[in-house]
């Protein structure tokens, strides 16, 4: 600031203010006897001077103002400078400065700029310093304006702006976080990616220190941050290096960040690029699991792996491969590794596939290998892969050995015990055969003996050999019920036997389910009517044939029966009833009896089970009669099952198919 109370003469001192600091108004009072002097002076500086009246008429312009102008003095002596070479966006803010001027204002805090026309009509930027000029008596005459060109600064200025915010806005775009901050660390530049990556809006977060987005563990280490990056040295500048990140939500991230520092205007600033590698720690970490568990399967695996390279040298294996080949453990290194296949192995087979898998198709071999290691004998199995880069480089192979000693071993042994198995088994068909005719001569055997038996019997029981009397009657008639289940107990026995091999037969013939069960009916009638039982029967006689085998039947439903009779008090009722059902003919065989335990019912078409298992049980019976029944049964493809509920009564039902019958058959 100049203070207004002094007066400067026309000297070189009353021009030299600097070009770009504060205008200052100086006042002085030119001397006439020093126009001349100044005149010259005046021409010699190399920034244009214009002195003009209180109303702007120009009064005088230098050389520097000719030649920046491009008009001469006299072209411009006496008229209004700012009309004539002011841009008219100016011509108010120069007329406003020299009002105040005028008025005593001795200080413009603003720096005076304007558009200048010149002759040609090209524009020139220049910045103005001015001199209010007095007479004796304190009163305003005139202006000296000292002008300089900024045109081409001015164009520098902008040019430096223009890139600067084409480089902001590029940063503002960036894909990668970027973060400015002050000499004291606090956040001047903050762009999208960066609120994307931590959640901070830019109004929220400038100004903001830089610890907002450290986690714990970081913010103890840039404690003294302003002192360290105040000098530009921290150690995390000018390189990249991770660490993490704290995000608004206080959750932490790992992070990859690229610092740098630089100097404007002496301050310093810092700046930082930053990019969330979460999910390349997350791949670098399935990658380390990854081959920690690769190499635990080669290690542990049961099998010999080994990798050799593009030449057929050995470079890796495993320790069962070690065992393998029979190597000693402890020299591996110097005896299998960068051992050359391709140079050294003479089994032929071998070599083939090796320079097969190099050629990046895979290979197979098998056979008894020679080892080279050790002279071992081995078979072994061999599987073969070549190794290709992502680049599609053959980069040698991996081989998986098996070795199938045990294997060989374990086949012979197999082989052995076919030859043994056949020839059991060729003697086994002979014990079978040998079997089946005993148990045909046993059948015979057994009841060949009982014929006579139940023929005289029945001959003594009709009186045929003498009358009897009661009591011998009464025998009699035992002697034939003993028989007859003597003889059931045979076929019983004889059937379980010849089924269980598989050697049973039966002769199936069109039959009529209704004659089946009056059959058995009548067949089981003399114990029925000694233990007073009511029979009550639904047998219609237009029931569908069936085709099956007579004898066999006829013990299913005598069996069913003689059950009902045995563990129904006397007394009591059995119903006996066949329906069509289904495609098949539904026989139902109920009673009132003792009924079983729900418990027991499932195990009660099992061989040889009886409800009463004890030696004192009270109904008698071999366990077989459900058991041949069901097998009989499956055998004409049908079904057996079993109803009951204890101290109620029991329901057998039993389902076989309807034969289907051609049309115009006679029956």
């Amino acid at each position: 600031m100049v203070n207004s109370s002094n007066e400067y003469q026309s000297t070189g001192n009353a021009y030299c203010s600097t070009e770009h600091g504060p205008l200052y108004v100086l006042e002085s009072r030119l001397l006439p006897g020093k126009l001349e002097q100044a005149r010259t002076f005046f021409n010699s500086l190399n920034f244009l001077i214009l002195t003009t009246d209180c109303e702007h008429r120009v009064l005088s312009m230098n050389s520097m103002a000719e030649n920046l102008l491009g008009y001469t003095v006299d072209e411009l002596n006496g008229k209004h400078w700012i009309n004539v070479l002011v841009h008219e966006k100016s011509v108010d803010l120069l007329k406003d400065t020299f009002l105040e001027i005028i008025s005593g204002h001795t200080v413009i805090t603003e720096s005076l700029h304007s558009r200048v026309i010149r002759k040609d009509a090209s524009e020139l930027l220049i910045s103005w310093n001015v001199t209010l000029m007095k007479d004796d008596d304190g009163s305003p005459t005139g202006f000296i304006l000292a002008g300089s060109d900024i045109s081409r600064q001015k164009a520098i200025e902008l040019n430096y702006i223009q890139e600067n915010e084409r480089l902001l806005s590029y940063l503002r775009s960036a894909t990668y976080a970027v973060i400015f901050s002050d000499h004291s660390g606090k956040i001047s530049f903050w762009n999208k990616a960066a609120t994307a990556l931590f959640g901070y809006g830019e109004a929220e977060i400038l100004g903001e220190p830089l610890t907002v987005i450290m986690p714990k563990c970081y913010k103890k280490a840039h404690e003294g941050w302003d002192q360290i990056i105040s000098i530009g040295k921290s150690p995390v500048m000018g390189r990249i290096f991770e660490a993490s990140g704290l995000r608004k939500d206080g959750s932490e991230f790992p992070l990859e960040i690229a610092a740098s520092t630089t100097r404007m205007n002496g301050k310093v600033f810092h700046g930082a690029f930053l990019n969330d590698i979460s999910k390349r720690k997350m791949k670098e970490r399935l990658t380390t699991i990854s081959k920690n568990k690769y190499r635990m399967i080669f290690q542990k695996s049961p099998l010999g792996i080994f990798h050799f390279d593009e030449k057929g040298v050995i470079t890796q294996c495993n320790e069962k491969f070690v065992k393998i080949v029979g190597a000693a453990h402890e020299n591996v290194i110097s005896t299998i590794i960068n051992f050359n296949m391709l140079e050294s192995f003479k089994d032929e087979a071998m070599v083939r596939c090796i320079k097969q898998v190099l050629s990046g198709i895979p290979a197979r071999y098998e056979d008894d290998f020679i080892s080279p290691f050790s002279d071992k004998v081995v078979p072994i199995k061999a599987e073969f892969s070549p190794v290709i880069s992502e680049e599609g480089k053959r980069m040698g192979g991996v081989c998986v050995v098996e070795d199938f000693t045990e294997r060989k071993n374990a086949e012979k042994a197999l082989s052995k015990y076919a030859e043994d198995l056949a020839k059991a088994n060729t003697e086994l068909k002979s014990l079978d055969r040998m079997k089946d005719e005993f148990l045909s001569n046993l059948r015979h055997e057994l009841k060949t003996p009982l014929i006579p038996i139940r023929g005289y019997s029945e001959l003594m029981a009709e009186g045929d050999l003498g009358e009897l009397n009661e009591r011998q009657k009464d025998a009699m008639e035992k002697v034939l019920l003993s028989s007859e289940r003597l003889k059931r107990l045979i076929d019983s026995l004889l059937y379980v036997s010849i089924t269980e091999g598989g050697n049973a037969e039966y002769t199936f013939v069109l039959l009529r389910v209704a004659e089946i069960l009056e059959s058995a009916i009548c067949d089981r009638s003399p114990e029925m009517i000694s233990k007073g039982h009511t029979i009550k029967k639904d047998l219609p006689r237009d029931l569908p044939l069936i085709e099956g085998d007579l004898e066999c039947l006829t013990d299913v439903f005598v069996n069913i029966i003689d059950n009902a009779i045995k563990f129904t008090p006397s007394g009591g009722n059995i119903s006996i009833s066949a329906i069509v059902e289904d495609g098949n003919i539904h026989v139902q065989i109920a009673d009132d009896g003792i009924g079983i335990e729900e418990a027991n019912m499932p195990k009660i078409f099992t061989r040889f089970y009886q409800v009463d298992g004890s030696s004192t049980r009270k109904y008698g019976g071999n366990g077989l009669g459900l058991y041949i029944c069901k097998k009989i049964v499956e055998a004409h493809k049908g079904s057996i099952r079993l109803e009951s509920i204890r101290n109620k009564g029991t329901t057998i039902h039993v389902y076989l198919p309807v034969t289907p019958i051609p049309s115009g058959s006679p029956l």
